[in-house]
């Protein structure tokens, strides 16, 4: 991992700083939520308290309430606390008006509130059968709608234009009973000539005793006939019904027949045995008054129905303006999934004398209020979190760029420090007051050193040459004197074996100044236009004297081949070339001398067959004091020959290459000079 990672992976560590601001976010939300929920349910139980012994406000119908100064007699005790009815019904409220057409779709999608009852009472649970029908109710704007979902397998409709008190036209009918508001028993019936609009009617007796059908305007409805049976809606006044309602279904199978009656009024006179539970209309008057923006406020019946309600949670606080976009972008990261954005608090609702429970307060407020002060807080401090974030991250890059840059440079001036001219002393970054510079002095101070060796190790060699070369020279000269006055045999061996160490010595000093003298030529060379081809073929024929054991073959081009240098230098260079080829070939080998040409370049190459080169040397065959020989040898060596090779070639502005050559066979080394 690069330093420059490694500095951006820890700038985007003070993203902690914005993770931690959404902790305290929520950690905010959470006391604010709590705050809230506090004083919305001292809010509930205020209102439940002024609604407690309020049971002629939450009802339509109460039971009698005793004055205080009246002692309660036990028939006031039992009107005031009817018992619960399996026949009575406790209607819904309606968020909106249905539409009169027979048709359930616009009806509450709520299956508990509907009450079943049928012919047989043991039917009366289940949502399918014969002689039976489902019955729902609900309240709108003072107005009572039921809606009649009756199982009947034959639907038989009245005799179309005929008297609808004629019993031979009797098909199926509706009766609809209920106490009116003068405490007194009325019934009304429904007879369907078709499906559509109905029309209810009442039966008035006349003057002489005579029945007659009246029409009931008040009462609308619809009828629509369905797979199992019909439905029939209707829609009725509640200034028209007083505390008990019902419904009984007349069924037959054929006009004029006696029916199959059941439901909720007795059969013989059609009287109500159930009761209309309803939410008095002041209630939702009276929940008004505590009407604002995002409240609602909901009273409910012991048993959970809904008996009115005031809805203000869509309407939008003055002091809640439209989140931005930071603020929305922020939530989806301070949120917690599935948190409800309403909070609702309840209280119940007591009897005068806090006894009974006679319902219950629920009280709910969106989080427009507190959240707007959250996302206010929590935008400001995200701002500031990230931007500060967001420069340290870009400083840390920009700064980790730059180190990367200054490193990269260290490094390209390590691996280039080295030429083939020597040491390069000269380091980038040593005027740096930082580590770096420390560095880069401490590498420049060490090059400096290695380049003051490196040079005394070049010239060690002459010097060693100039130095033994007087004593060597009077050693050969006391033993010529010794061989002219004459010595024993004896002697004699030993004297010759003296002469041949000191040969061996004077061509150690011959080899050990040759490179000196090459550097003194090249240094002292003139350059000279000249055809580089009959030089290279007066070489290769001295070759072939001076060693008969190879043979050699020269590959030149017929056209000359014309260079600007010094004619002796590259002599120089194909002896050192020869030397080494002859050294790694076999008798009898061919060594071959070409010359090719290149569009900027003269190429001269040897190829000489023997063993392939290593890819770790060819790097460095051309390097001063190098060699690769392990055989023992009786002429000295010390790595100059190709050493020598290449600074003729630099001389002459080229470079000298060497590879294996195809199949492994020998050795190959190139030689360009510029033309």
């Amino acid at each position: 991992m690069s330093i420059r990672l490694k500095l951006l992976l820890l700038g985007l560590l003070t993203l902690v700083l914005p993770w931690a601001g959404c902790r305290y976010a929520r950690e905010m939300e959470s006391a604010l939520r709590e705050g809230e929920q506090n004083s919305l349910l001292s809010v509930a139980q205020t209102i439940a308290s002024s609604l407690q012994g309020r049971g002629d406000l939450l009802y339509r119908q109460p039971a009698r309430v005793q004055s205080p100064e009246e002692p309660e007699t036990e028939d006031d005790k039992a009107a005031a606390a009817p018992k619960p009815s399996p026949y009575d019904l406790r209607p819904i409220l309606l968020s909106a008006q249905p539409f009169l057409d027979g048709y359930v779709e616009e009806w509450p999608q709520n299956k508990t509130a509907w009450r079943y009852f049928a012919r047989d009472p043991a039917m009366s649970t289940v949502a399918t059968g014969q002689h039976k029908f489902g019955i729902l109710t609900g309240v709108f704007d003072r107005m009572l709608y039921v809606m009649l979902d009756v199982h009947d397998e034959h639907l038989v409709f009245d005799t179309p234009g005929a008297s609808p008190l004629d019993p031979s036209t009797f098909g199926d009918r509706i009766w609809i009973g209920f106490e009116g508001q003068d405490e007194r028993e009325h019934q009304v019936f429904i007879a369907a000539t078709g499906p559509g609009s109905v029309t209810a009617r009442r039966i008035e007796t006349g003057e002489y005793g005579q029945l007659t059908a009246v029409n009931e305007p008040r009462i609308l409805g619809a009828l629509q006939p369905t797979a199992r049976g019909y439905r029939l809606e209707l829609r009725i006044p509640l200034s028209m019904l007083g505390e008990r309602f019902g419904v009984l279904i007349d069924d037959r199978d054929r006009r004029g027949v006696d029916p199959v009656s059941y439901g909720t009024l007795r059969s013989d006179d059609l009287h109500t045995v159930g009761r209309l539970i309803v939410a008095s209309p002041e209630l939702t008057t009276y929940l008004k008054q505590f009407r604002q923006p995002g409240l609602r406020v909901a009273v409910a019946a012991p048993e959970g129905r809904l008996l009115a309600q005031v809805d203000a949670l869509s309407e939008a606080k003055v002091l809640a303006p439209e989140p931005g976009i930071l603020a929305r972008f922020y939530r989806r990261f301070v949120d917690r999934p599935g948190t409800r954005r309403v909070i609702d608090s309840t209280a119940d609702i007591y009897d005068r004398e806090h006894k009974q429970i006679i319902g219950s307060l629920q009280v709910s407020q969106t989080e427009d209020r507190w959240l707007m002060l959250r996302d206010r807080a929590l935008t400001h401090m995200l701002n500031l979190t990230l931007g500060f974030s967001l420069a340290a991250v870009i400083a840390t890059f920009i700064f980790a760029a730059w180190l990367a840059v200054r490193l990269s440079r260290l490094r390209a001036a390590s691996e280039s420090a080295l030429t083939r001219e020597g040491l390069v002393t000269t380091f980038p970054e040593t005027d740096a007051s930082d580590e770096l510079g420390d560095v880069a002095r401490g590498f420049s101070t060490l090059l400096h050193r290695l380049n003051e060796y490196t040079g005394y190790l070049r010239t060690l060699a002459g010097k060693l040459a100039h130095e033994i070369r007087t004593p060597l020279t009077i050693v050969r000269s006391s033993l010529e004197n010794m061989e002219s006055e004459g010595v024993s045999s004896s002697a004699g061996i030993y004297l010759e074996r003296a002469r041949q160490g000191s040969d061996r010595l004077n061509a150690i000093l011959i080899a050990m100044g040759a490179a000196t003298r090459v550097e003194e030529a090249i240094s002292n060379a003139e350059r000279t236009r000249f055809n580089l081809v009959p030089v290279v073929q007066s070489a290769a024929d001295a070759y072939r004297i001076a060693f008969p054991q190879r043979a050699f073959a020269t590959e030149v081009p017929e056209e000359p081949v014309e260079i600007e240098g010094a004619p002796d230098l590259i002599v120089q260079m194909l002896d050192k070339l020869v030397d080494n080829a002859v050294d790694f070939s076999p008798e009898g080998a061919t060594i071959i001398l070409r010359v090719r040409l290149e569009p900027h370049a003269a190429v001269v190459e040897a190829d000489n067959p023997g063993p392939p080169l290593s890819p770790d040397t060819r790097d460095r065959l051309f390097e001063s004091l190098w060699q690769s020989r392990t055989d023992s040898d009786s002429r000295p060596h010390f790595g100059l020959g190709l050493y020598i090779v290449r600074l003729i070639a630099e001389f002459h502005r080229g470079e000298a290459t060497a590879s294996s050559l195809p199949g492994d066979s020998g050795a190959r080394f190139t030689i360009r000079l510029a033309r």
